[in-house]
């Protein structure tokens, strides 16, 4: 346990002094509120559910954005109830011709609608932000029981990568744990891992460690990644 906090405070070292930190971490910052945009709560469901096709998010995100130009009004919110009402009636088109898909969004939608009147206070998007950064959920995932997770989970249609998505851009402090965040940590020191529990686990501990934001230190991870970078400066004493 200490050879592991060891690295994880020199991991956040090595990025904390990098030349170029400020550059990086405003590219990040500003990837993470392209994700995060979205003011409509069942719009960002829709989009989650959407990504289980497998298809590339500018693609997924491009027909989430048709469906609200399409559908928005001004006297009419895209609500909860009213984007559930649409997809009962409008066609497969919107879910890239995948019954399935309609039927996901359909489910999650339904469960967040519930959630929401458990708490009538407060608006949807506040609702989702709450659930994605909650206690019970971050448990939920930390104990590798996420297929019983009360309100994503019982669908059964998202594994972790999928799940951690929703949270982010609903607004969670977390990351989606891919392969490239875990090839970054890898280029920090870390072992390679497969798990992507444990790849979520260190990047968050990491996150902690710099002070920062968990979906923009995951940002950082993918492009350290995909830069393949191995200039990182030599801690003290290293």
């Amino acid at each position: 346990m200490v050879e592991l906090a060891d690295k994880t405070a020199e991991a956040a070292w090595k990025i904390r002094n990098l030349e170029d930190f400020d550059a990086r971490l405003e590219r990040a910052a500003r990837r993470v509120d392209e994700l995060t945009g979205r003011p409509e709560a069942a719009l960002v469901i829709y989009e989650a559910a959407l990504m289980k096709s497998g298809r590339p998010r500018e693609e997924v995100a491009g027909l989430v954005d048709r469906f609200r130009e399409t559908f928005e009004d001004e006297e009419e919110p895209l609500t909860i109830p009213r984007v559930s009402a649409l997809m009962k009636v409008e066609g497969d088109e919107w879910f890239f011709g995948d019954r399935e898909l309609r039927v996901l969004t359909g489910q999650l939608l339904g469960q967040f609608q519930h959630r929401v009147a458990q708490y009538n206070y407060l608006d949807e998007r506040t609702v989702l932000r709450r659930w994605a950064d909650s206690y019970d959920t971050r448990l939920f995932i930390r104990r590798r029981i996420l297929d019983t997770e009360p309100v994503v989970g019982v669908t059964g249609a998202f594994d972790l990568e999928l799940m951690q998505y929703l949270r982010v851009i609903a607004g969670g402090d977390t990351l989606v744990p891919t392969e490239g965040v875990a090839r970054g940590l890898e280029l920090l020191g870390f072992e390679r891992t497969s798990d992507g529990y444990e790849t979520l686990a260190r990047a968050e501990r990491v996150a902690l460690h710099l002070e920062l934001p968990a979906p923009v230190v995951g940002e950082m991870l993918e492009e350290f990644a995909r830069e393949g970078f191995t200039g990182f400066p030599a801690p003290p004493g290293g």
